[in-house]
């Protein structure tokens, strides 16, 4: 599917498209379609359209799009508001030689709004377009990896356990959560699972150890990782804007 020619974009999207492509080659240049699997929101054609369409998706495919590429979600969302509200006022319809003045003016002005935006969805978790946790004072935070650090070399066809440790940073006591995995269902020939694993209930200021028992693919080479968001005993999602916790191995003969 070809893309079409940069001067049908304005240069703000085209900048702002240009990001996001790049996002997705450090992410390791997923296929459209993965990236559709692990967001199970949005279909490959609409994520394909974020990074090659004449329009500034809406603010929900491009989330998408960034969660299947583990990009940060809020300087994502301040940056899409700036080029939205760049993209908004030049509709107005406006003499030429106002028009070339503004162009000169829009870098500055897109860094001072993308600025803004990110100070806003800072300080006011829940508000832009930023989904709040549904326990007021509810949070968490990833202290690190007890077992398997990332991009251990595991042989396929076997067995390992990770574990991570939490903290519950926030006043409310977590009781009967979970890590869910993100990618579900699951795409043949990777890293095996339970879709989902107990969270021990946990006090305000305590920590606690996740476990998972991970069965790797018989065939080599592949590499795995896998994300986990927290959930209730209802699979509803407990920190919608935080990042997920993930594991990453390499299968190797």
């Amino acid at each position: 599917m070809p893309e079409p020619r940069t001067g049908e974009r304005a240069p703000e999207l085209e900048a702002f498209m240009d990001g996001l492509r790049k996002l997705r080659t450090r992410a390791g240049e997923p296929s459209f379609r993965k990236m559709a699997a692990k967001s199970g929101a949005v279909s490959h054609a609409t994520l394909h359209l974020t990074v090659t369409g004449t329009r500034l998706q809406p603010w929900e495919t491009v989330r998408e799009f960034v969660r299947a590429c583990d990009g940060d979600e809020e300087e994502w969302h301040a940056r899409w508001q700036g080029v939205q509200l760049v993209l908004s006022a030049d509709r107005d319809p406006e003499p030429a030689p106002r028009w070339r003045s503004k162009r000169v003016l829009v870098p500055l002005a897109l860094v001072l709004v993308a600025a803004i935006a990110a100070v806003v969805v800072l300080l006011l978790p829940g508000e832009q377009g930023t989904p709040a946790p549904p326990h007021p004072g509810d949070s968490s935070r990833f202290l690190g990896d007890v077992t398997i650090p990332d991009d251990t070399v595991v042989k396929p066809g076997t067995q390992f356990v990770k574990v991570w440790e939490l903290e519950n940073t926030g006043t409310v006591e977590w009781r009967k959560r979970y890590l869910r995995r993100t990618d579900l269902p699951v795409t043949p020939g990777t890293c095996r699972t339970p879709d989902r694993i107990p969270v021990n209930d946990t006090a305000p200021r305590g920590r606690v150890q996740v476990t998972v028992t991970v069965s790797t693919p018989p065939n080599a080479p592949v590499d795995c990782k896998v994300f986990w968001k927290m959930v209730d005993e209802q699979d509803r999602e407990l920190f919608p804007a935080s990042r997920p916790i993930y594991f990453s191995v390499l299968v190797r003969a």
